[in-house]
């Protein structure tokens, strides 16, 4: 599964970020299984340094965490690699207010929790650019427009 069928589908990467590590497990499980390489990471600090060192084709990022919100670590990344920041799966089980839903929910990069294996990985593959960026081996903070930002 590949949003290039020339392209192998494990020369996409993927950064998965839950603090929830069952959750996490089975996101990673599901999306190594479509053929995807997958990073996975419980922490939004972490994660804000593995995209400065790593070009990833899509983050899937969960919106609560108690180190720093997903909504947090988003706004950091567009001004980190603003191409994947363009490219970010939200999942959550939780929501503090309807406005937060009603904006979530107008998004189609969002998967509510729980969710089915169909749901996450078409959402991803939606996300996916035309060809793997990763490929080319720089660090997101290497690219033009990719200034890396102090968090």
């Amino acid at each position: 599964m590949s949003a290039n069928n020339r392209v192998p589908a494990k020369a996409y990467r993927i950064l998965v970020v839950d603090d929830e590590v069952p959750v996490l497990e089975v996101m990673v499980e599901m999306l190594q299984t479509a053929g995807w390489t997958v990073d996975a990471l419980s922490s939004g600090v972490e994660a804000i340094q593995a995209i400065k060192r790593t070009r990833y084709d899509v983050l899937v990022l969960d919106l609560y965490m108690p180190d720093i919100p997903g909504l947090l670590v988003h706004s950091k990344v567009k001004f980190i690699d603003r191409e994947l920041w363009g490219r970010t799966v939200f999942v959550s089980g939780h929501f503090s207010t309807d406005e937060l839903r009603r904006s979530l929910e107008g998004t189609p990069r969002f998967v509510p929790k729980p969710f089915r294996s169909e749901a996450l990985l078409e959402t991803v593959e939606q996300a996916l650019p035309p060809g793997p960026r990763s490929l080319s081996g720089e660090p997101a903070s290497s690219r033009p427009g990719g200034t890396p930002v102090r968090s």
